[in-house]
C-alpha cells in the first residue's frame, strides 16, 4: 500500500471516530466544517484547480457532469417543492426546497468521480467516507430529511456514472462540441419556459455555457493538456484562473447579472487562461 493510500485510510478512520464523538458530545463545529466541503462554492474552487493545476481532460470530465447535475438538482427541487425541516430545528442556515440534497448529490458526484478514477483502497475509502459524512452533516445540522439525502446520493451517482460512461464512449469532434453548445444554450430556455427563474439557475447555466464553449475553443486551438505543462506554469495558471473566477463572483455580488458574468468568467478560465500560459510551452520556452 502506497504512503498516500495509508495516510488517507488513517484520515478516514480518524474522521469516522471523530464524527461519532462530535455527535455524542454535540460538537457542531465539526459538522459545520464537514458540511462546508459540500457547498457548491467549494467545488467551484476545487474543480478549476484540478482543471488548470492537474489535468484539463480530467477536470472537464468532472466539471461538465457536475454543472449539469446541479442544474438538474435545482430543477427537481422546484418541481417537487418538498420542504426542509422546521427552522427551529436547524443549526445552520439553509434556503430553498429540500429534495434532493445538493450536498449529498455534489459529494457523490465529486468524490464518487475520484473514487472511480483513482486507484488504491485508501483513496476509495476516503472518498466514500467524505460522501457519507457530508451527507450525514445535513441531517445532524437539521437542514434535510433522510429522503433528501438518499435522493441526492442516488441522483449524484447516476449523473457521474453517465458522465464517466459518455467520456469513455464519445470522443471530441467539432460536431460533438456544437451539440454540447446547443444543449447548454437550451437549458436557460427550458428553465424560463417552466418558470424556474432565479439567480442560482442563472449562475449554473452561465457556468455551463462558459465551460462548454471554453473547452470547445481549447480543443479547437489544440492546446496541450495542462498535465503536460510544467508544475510552475500550472501553478501560475491556477492562480490566474481563480483570480478570474473570483472577479466574476465579485462582479455578480456587485449587481451584475449572473448568467453572462459566469459564462464569461468560466470561458476565460477554461480557454483564455490556458491559451495565454500554454503558448510559451508550445514554443519550447515553458
Amino acid at each position: 500500500m502506497k504512503k498516500l493510500d495509508k495516510a488517507l485510510l488513517i484520515v478516514s478512520i480518524f474522521l469516522l471516530l471523530f464524527s461519532i464523538l462530535a455527535t455524542y458530545f454535540q460538537v457542531y463545529a465539526f459538522w459545520k466544517a464537514i458540511t462546508f466541503l459540500g457547498y457548491e462554492k467549494f467545488y467551484m474552487i476545487l474543480i478549476p484547480v484540478i482543471y488548470l493545476g492537474y489535468s484539463s481532460s480530467y477536470g472537464i470530465a468532472l466539471f461538465i457532469p457536475f454543472i449539469l447535475g446541479m442544474w438538474l438538482n435545482l430543477f427537481l427541487k422546484n418541481f417537487f417543492k418538498l420542504p426542509r425541516p422546521s427552522e427551529n430545528l436547524r443549526i445552520v442556515e439553509a434556503k430553498g426546497y429540500g429534495f434532493p440534497s445538493g450536498h449529498a448529490q455534489g459529494s457523490s458526484m465529486v468524490f464518487g468521480y475520484f473514487a472511480y478514477t483513482r486507484e488504491g483502497i485508501g483513496v476509495k475509502v476516503f472518498c466514500l467516507t467524505m460522501i457519507a459524512l457530508i451527507s450525514l452533516s445535513r441531517i445532524v445540522l437539521g437542514v434535510h430529511y433522510w429522503r433528501d439525502i438518499f435522493g441526492g446520493i442516488a441522483l449524484g451517482t447516476a449523473v457521474i456514472s453517465i458522465g464517466v460512461y459518455l467520456k469513455e464512449k464519445i470522443k471530441y469532434t467539432p460536431k460533438v462540441a456544437l451539440l454540447g453548445i446547443i444543449l447548454s444554450l437550451l437549458l436557460p430556455v427550458v428553465s424560463r419556459v417552466v418558470g424556474y427563474v432565479n439567480e442560482t439557475f442563472s449562475i449554473v447555466e452561465g457556468s455551463l455555457i462558459g465551460a462548454v464553449i471554453g473547452y470547445s475553443a481549447f480543443k479547437h486551438f489544440n492546446l496541450p493538456d495542462t498535465s503536460e505543462i510544467s508544475p510552475k506554469r500550472r501553478a501560475i495558471m491556477t492562480a490566474a484562473g481563480l483570480f478570474v473566477s473570483g472577479a466574476g463572483y465579485v462582479a455578480w455580488k456587485s449587481g451584475a447579472p449572473g448568467l453572462p458574468v459566469f459564462a464569461l468568467s468560466t470561458f476565460a478560465m477554461m480557454f483564455l487562461v490556458p491559451f495565454v500560459f500554454s503558448r510559451p510551452f508550445k514554443d519550447g520556452r515553458g
